[in-house]
Formats: structure tokens, sequence, C-alpha cells
């Protein structure tokens, strides 16, 4: 080969560059998602009024924390382990892991039935919901327990599938448009908006599983009885259990940072306050949405980074993308400080710009937590789920602390500022367990050359 011939090669990927391209299906479907859900979640809230708003708001905080609490993370199990067989040609193994996966799916689901109908019934008296909002609570959270679908996006995230993964994700915002404009024809109600959430839900998990089996079968990765059995299944896969319990649990803590808030403030504060809450939620959540989908799209190349190398090997990757997340989050407290007032005037209507503060204090949490979002996928990447635990764990619990005491004495606005002050923390946590990892890695590894 010529020098010239040489540096006209098209060169390599890197992990970067591919993560880019990745986030930019997930993306594009979240563009046009984030279009459709503008128009819904405007129309909810001008029907329903502010105070119906947050009941609505309070209803799906309940049935997203069940989901959440019940379900495993399986796709983080199907990428950690499946990257391994994938790169060692073990189809075998690899059907393993998916056969767990997708019966750990099966099996949150069976056991937060019971959970959803008794958990409406405790929790609701308790935060001043009548006995038909209880109802509607037990049914919503009933039928979100049935759209696990973690299994399904490991594959295609492994596969770096994520063009179908945006196309299957697209049907998501793409329902719950049409349901939600059924529902205002056919005056619905709050009944009727929940049910197109929830059907929203069930066809979209469909969709993500049609997509995941047509790529295994375009593999050959479906057929052959020793790719579907679970004997074995430690000795293939060390610490699976481990780790696919820690992963739930560490998912299961950010449920206090995502849903208990707007509890929270739906109990203290009234329905009313719940409703502006989740809509500065929604709003200041929304402008990070670019880099929510790298880090989607960065786990998968953690992953692969990860077998048979070193944690430091993570470093500069994980230095660029905080550069990258760092500038869009400061662009978007930008945006909201400027335009906040204008964009819940728009969306939401005059009744909800008193929520301008707290979609403020949001936005900054947001950005914060942006700049260090590489840090947990990237432990997990390593197989230091505890790690990441850890860390969340002693965030959360300083978090709940903040949030009893500034939300009874400041209301809503003070569980935004708690919020924020747990975010820097809770990056802070993760970064020095990242650090801890690499150092502890480096120094094992002359032990093992010396054995």
């Amino acid at each position: 080969m010529t020098p010239d011939a040489a540096t006209d090669a098209p060169r390599p990927e890197g992990p970067i560059r591919r993560a880019m391209r990745n986030a930019a299906w997930l993306l594009g479907g979240k563009g046009v998602g984030g279009l459709f859900s503008l128009v819904y979640l405007a129309l909810v809230a001008r029907t329903l009024g502010v105070a119906g708003f947050g009941l609505f708001a309070m209803i799906l905080a309940y049935g997203q924390a069940l989901a959440n609490v019940v379900g495993f993370q399986s796709w983080q199990t199907v990428i950690r382990y499946g990257a391994h067989h994938r790169a060692d040609a073990r189809p075998d193994l690899f059907g393993q892991v998916l056969l767990f996966a997708t019966l750990l799916d099966m099996g949150a689901a069976l056991a937060g039935g019971a959970i959803a109908v008794a958990g409406a019934l405790i929790i609701g008296p308790a935060i001043g919901w009548s006995h038909e909002t209880q109802v509607l609570a037990a049914w919503f959270g009933l039928s979100l327990i049935f759209t696990q679908r973690g299994a399904p996006t490991g594959v295609l995230r492994l596969f770096d599938r994520f063009d179908l993964a945006a196309y299957a994700e697209l049907t998501l915002p793409t329902t719950r448009l049409i349901g939600t404009l059924a529902a205002w024809v056919l005056d619905g109600g709050l009944a009727g908006y929940l049910l197109a959430w929830a059907l929203a839900d069930l066809i979209t998990t469909g969709s993500m599983w049609w997509q995941a089996w047509r790529e295994l079968a375009k593999r050959d990765m479906v057929r052959g009885q020793d790719r579907w059995r679970l004997r074995g299944l430690t000795t293939g896969n060390p610490g699976i259990w481990r780790f696919s319990i820690t992963t739930n649990l560490t998912a299961s803590i950010g449920l206090v940072w995502q849903q208990v808030p707007v509890l929270a403030v739906g109990w203290i504060a009234g329905p009313a306050g719940a409703g502006g809450y989740r809509m500065a939620t929604q709003l200041g959540t929304a402008l990070t949405k670019p880099v929510t989908s790298l880090a989607r799209s960065i786990y998968p190349e953690f992953a692969r980074m990860s077998v048979g190398g070193s944690p430091r090997a993570l470093v500069p990757v994980l230095a660029r993308t905080a550069w990258i997340s760092a500038a869009l989050g400061l662009a978007s407290v930008v945006l909201i400080a400027a335009a906040g007032r204008h964009i819940l005037l728009f969306v939401g209507g005059p009744d909800y710009v008193f929520a301008y503060p707290v979609l403020v204090v949001l936005t900054l949490a947001s950005a914060l937590n942006l700049v260090g979002f590489g840090l947990e996928p990237a432990l997990v990447a390593i197989g230091r789920p505890g790690a990441a635990l850890v860390a969340r764990g002693l965030a959360t619990i300083v978090y709940i602390a903040l949030l009893a005491g500034m939300l009874r004495w400041m209301g809503p606005i003070g569980a935004a500022w708690a919020t924020l002050i747990a975010t820097g923390l809770s990056t802070v946590l993760l970064g020095v367990a990242f650090w801890r990892a690499g150092d502890t890695s480096e120094a094992a590894a002359p032990t093992k050359s010396q054995s």
C-alpha cells in the first residue's frame, strides 16, 4: 500500500465518535418525541388545570416509582456480560444472559402486581387521595409493571442498533400524543389521560421486543436449545446475580430523585404545588436530553473498552464527554433564566408561571448532574456497580434529609434547592469512587503479573 493510499484510508471510528453517532439516533427520536411531548403536556396541563394536573403528576410519579423499584436494569446486564461473550464468540453464553435478563423482567412484572394495588391503598389516604383516585393509581401502576423492556433495550444497544432503538422509542411519544388527543376529544378527563399513557407504554414495549427479536434472528442467535438454558449461568457469567441486584438497587435509588419529590410536594403543598413542580421538572430536564442520550450510548462503549483494559483508559473519554455536557448544561441554564417564564406561559398557561424559580433551580441541578453523567455508567462498565451504589446511596440519604427539612420550610422551591445541593454531592462522590476504582485496579496489576 502506498503512503497516499494509507493516508486516504478511512480512520477507525473511536468510542467518542461512535457514541455521538448513536446519541444522534437516540436524540433524533427524542427530538421528535420532545415536540410531541410539549403538545400532550400542554393539552393535559391546560385541560385539567394546575390542581388536576398535579393529581395526574402524582399518579404518574407513583406508577413510575413502582415500576422503577421492582424492575431490574436488565439492559445493563445484557451489555456488561454480552459484550464479553460477543468478543469471545460465545452465542451460547450470550443466550443464557438474554434469557436471564428476560426472566428478571417477567419476574419483576409479576411481583409488582400486588405491590401496585396494596401501595395505592396504603399511600393514597396518607397523601389525601380519594377512593376513586386510589383505584386509578392502582390500575395505572399495575399497567406500568408490564412494560419492562430492559432485555430488548440491551440487545439493540449492544449490537449498535441505536437507530432501531430510536424508532422503537419514538413509538412512546407518538402513541401518547394520539391517545391524549383521543382522550381530549372524548372528554376522558384524568382517567382518559392515564389510559393513554398506559397503552403507549405497552405498545412501545411490544415494538422494542419486535425489533430486538429481528436483530437476534438476523444474527442466527435464536435457534439452538443450548442458547436458552440457565444451567451453568453463574459459571459462564461470574457475579451476574450480584451485578443485577446492585444495578437494580442503584436505579431504585433514582426514584428518590425523580418521583418522590413530586409525591412529597403534593403531600406538603397540595396538588397545585405538585402540578407546578412537575411542569418545572419536565421543562428543566427537557433541555438536557442530548446528554441523557449520550449517557445511554456511551455505556456500551465503556463496556467494550473495559474488556481486558484498565479503568484509566476511560478517563480521556470521560473528560471529553464532561466538557460537551457542561457546555450544553450551561446553555440550558442561560436559556431558562432568560425565557423560563415565557416557556411556562406558553406550555401550561398563566397558572404555572409561579413555578419559574423552581424551574431555574432544577435546571441548575440538571446542568450540574450532566458534568458527571459518565461516571456511573463507567463504574458499571468496569464491574464496580457497588461503588456507584454506595455513592448514590450516601447522596440520597443526604437528599432525603434535605428534602424533608427544606420542603416544609420553603415549600416547592425548597425541594428544588435540596435537589441542587444533593446533585453536587452525588457528582463528587461518583468522581471519588471512579478514581479509587482506578487506583485499586492499578495496585492489583503487579500482583497478578507476579503470580
